[in-house]
């Protein structure tokens, strides 16, 4: 599984858009059996990353499964409540599809590429 690293998120970042949303993640047949909200709770980790990110000693990106910024992004994009409860659910999930591997409290987020 490949992850985002630190030159990825860099150049994520200078693209201006409020939100990045892989369109593989929606459109691709390799995540279409993945639950709806499950996608939007990968996009909303990815925009947590892109904003928060912080890097292991290989440059990885990485995120704390508790960063309170998940929950209201998720909520944001999802018009909908969303409580910590929950999050653990879609991050559980997350790691069952492998879309992220969690490591101790570190989340680090599969690389899915094409960004509409």
């Amino acid at each position: 599984m490949e992850f985002y690293d630190k030159k990825l998120v860099e150049k994520l970042k200078k693209e201006c858009h409020p939100y990045y949303v892989p369109d593989l993640l929606f459109d691709g047949s390799e995540y279409k059996l993945v639950r709806l909200e499950v996608k939007w709770a990968y996009v909303a980790c990815l925009n947590v990353l892109l904003n928060n990110a912080l890097f292991d000693n290989d440059g990885y990106a990485y995120f704390k499964d508790d960063n309170p910024m998940l929950i209201e992004t998720l909520a944001k994009l999802a018009n909908k409540k969303v409580d910590s409860e929950k999050m653990k659910g879609y991050i559980s999930e997350l790691e069952d599809v492998e879309l992220l591997t969690v490591s101790a409290r570190d989340v680090y987020l599969k690389r899915i590429e094409h960004i509409f």
